[in-house]
């Protein structure tokens, strides 16, 4: 049975994503900080209580899976560089024990010059996010900018998924997959992004890439 190290499990992508898991057999560690949080209980899922910036509880999560994958995101009191310094502490943790599959989840205007093809609209995004975004967007745009180098540079069997505005609405059953400006649509369901996610953890199609999903 393949155990997966879930960050991020009690978000409003990592809840569909742990669900998702287990109705297909994986078993789950999932590391948060409030339990009470995590609507779901189950038999194949663990929840180690702590916190991502803590090496002890990053180490105790990834220990005896087959790969991470992270939904981490911010809130109104993370640290501005959040996602970058937990990422730091997984792929220590994981080269630690060799473990070497890493699914990472990141914002759509998260660039991959060598081979995004952006468009008028796209660019006009991420202008309007960098100029005229409160502080706690800039701040969720660069830290993300930043976690993509650290997972690029980890030498593990990475993939950045990139996603741009997510909704909660159900599962369409269909998405597209590409790099911004080539594949249509500038919204996912969580849902949606979850089965990417997980399909791509186990497939390992985009290894080494940044694919952009959207539902078209």
């Amino acid at each position: 049975m393949t155990t997966i190290a879930v960050f991020g499990a009690t978000g409003r992508t990592g809840i569909p994503l742990v669900k998702q898991a287990l109705d297909q057999g994986y078993t789950v560690k999932a590391l948060v900080r409030n339990p009470s949080k995590m609507p779901i209980t189950h038999k194949n899922l663990q929840l180690i209580v702590g916190d991502a910036l803590d090496v002890s509880n990053v180490q105790q999560t990834v220990h005896d899976t087959d790969g991470v994958v992270s939904c981490l995101g911010q809130n109104k009191t993370s640290d501005p560089d959040l996602q970058t310094k937990v990422t730091r502490l997984i792929v220590e943790a994981m080269k630690q024990v060799g473990i070497r599959r890493l699914v990472s989840l990141t914002g759509g205007v998260v660039g991959d010059p060598a081979n995004d093809k952006p468009g008028f609209i796209d660019n006009l995004i991420v202008f309007i996010m960098k100029q005229m975004a409160g502080k706690g967007a800039k701040n969720e745009l660069m830290d993300g900018i930043s976690h993509a180098e650290v997972v690029r540079n980890s030498g593990l069997e990475w993939t950045i998924v990139r996603a741009p505005l997510l909704t909660e609405a159900p599962a369409k059953g269909s998405y597209q997959v590409g790099h911004v400006g080539t594949v249509k649509g500038i919204k996912i369901t969580r849902a949606d992004l979850a089965d990417f996610m997980l399909k791509e953890f186990a497939k390992k199609k985009y290894v080494g890439k940044m694919p952009y999903v959207t539902n078209g």
